[in-house]
C-alpha cells in the first residue's frame, strides 16, 4: 500500500513538474514573440483593450495618430500624482493615446468636452469623479490653449479616459513610438460606465 502511494505521489509530482514547465515555456515563448513583433498589451480602457504594434519613430507628428507615450512627470502634473497615489495606472508603464492636436493648433477645454480647431472630440466630457464617486478627479484648468512649438495634446475616447484634459499638453519628447492596433476588443474602451 505504501509503495503504491509513493508511486502515485511520484507520478503526481512529475505531472505537476511538466505542467509548470509547459506553462513557463509558453509564457516565455509568447513574451519573446511579442517582443519580436514589437507588440505591447494595453489593459487600459482609455483605448480599446488589446495588443498594439509599435512602429518606431512617430515623427513628423500628425493629429489623429495613435502613439506610445511616457507618463508625464507627477511633480509637474497634479492629476498624474493623484492617479499614481490611487493606483489608477501602474507607474512607469507607457500609455497608448491619440494625438488630438499638434503645435500651432488651438484647443478649448470645457466641462462639456474638448474642442480642437472648433471640432468637439467624441466622448471628451471632463469627469469630476472616479467610478463609484470614490475620489474627485483633478482636471487641467478650463480655457483655450494655443499649442506652442514642442507641445501636443493627447486624447483617448474611452469612458474615464485619462488624457490631456487632466494634465494638459505634454512635450513632444514624451512620445516614444507610433502605435497601431494589432488585435483589440471593439468597444472595450466603454466598459467603465459613466456615473457623473
Amino acid at each position: 500500500m505504501n509503495a503504491r502511494l509513493i508511486t502515485i505521489a511520484k507520478c503526481g509530482f512529475w505531472w505537476m513538474f511538466w505542467i509548470w514547465t509547459g506553462l513557463i515555456t509558453l509564457v516565455a515563448g509568447v513574451g519573446l514573440w511579442m517582443q519580436y513583433q514589437h507588440l505591447v498589451f494595453n489593459d487600459s480602457t482609455c483605448e480599446p483593450v488589446g495588443l498594439y504594434q509599435l512602429r518606431g519613430s512617430p515623427y513628423p507628428l500628425h493629429h489623429g495618430e495613435l502613439v506610445e507615450v511616457e507618463i508625464p512627470g507627477p511633480a509637474h502634473h497634479a492629476a498624474v500624482a493623484e492617479g499614481l497615489k490611487y493606483h489608477w495606472f501602474p507607474p512607469g508603464q507607457p500609455w497608448i493615446k491619440e494625438i488630438a492636436a499638434v503645435p500651432g493648433q488651438t484647443v478649448t477645454l470645457a466641462r462639456s468636452g474638448v474642442r480642437v480647431e472648433g471640432h468637439t472630440l467624441p466622448n471628451s466630457r471632463v469627469d469630476r469623479w472616479t467610478p463609484g464617486h470614490h475620489h474627485r478627479i483633478v482636471h487641467y484648468p478650463f480655457g483655450t490653449y494655443h499649442l506652442k512649438r514642442g507641445q501636443v495634446w493627447l486624447y483617448a475616447p474611452g469612458n474615464y479616459a485619462f488624457d490631456s484634459s487632466y494634465y494638459g499638453p505634454i512635450p513632444e519628447t514624451s512620445i516614444l513610438q507610433r502605435a497601431v492596433p494589432w488585435w483589440t476588443i471593439p468597444g472595450s474602451q466603454f466598459w467603465l460606465r459613466k456615473g457623473d
